[in-house]
């Protein structure tokens, strides 16, 4: 087989139950997979939301927010637990993971 460069895509959708929340089995069937994408020789680059579905309950919201601010706000939030539970998910598999943080502008 040959070596193939792969972007994975993961809505929140994929990531959560039906409260909103990140789904930590759903989270590492995902890692899994990857993580055997990478074992078949492939670079992958995953693309991930659900910073705002991680961070609405550390914010103290009893459900995912609706407003532009509030969903910033748990964004801000959930972005650093979110890449969080991916480092620890992949590190079962000795892949070390890194993020970029991309704005408009990188694709203009």
């Amino acid at each position: 087989m040959d070596k193939k460069r792969i972007v994975v895509k993961i809505g929140s959708s994929s990531l959560t139950n039906t409260k909103g929340e990140i789904d930590h089995e759903k989270l590492q069937d995902h890692i899994d997979a990857i993580s055997t994408l990478k074992k078949l020789g492939h670079d992958v680059l995953l693309v991930s939301s659900g910073a705002v579905a991680a961070g609405f309950r550390k914010l103290g919201y009893p459900s995912r927010p609706v407003t532009l601010k509030a969903k910033q706000a748990a964004a801000a939030v959930g972005q650093s637990l979110l890449i969080q539970l991916y480092a620890e998910g992949f590190e079962s598999h000795a892949i070390t993971t890194a993020q970029v943080l991309l704005t408009r502008t990188d694709f203009s």
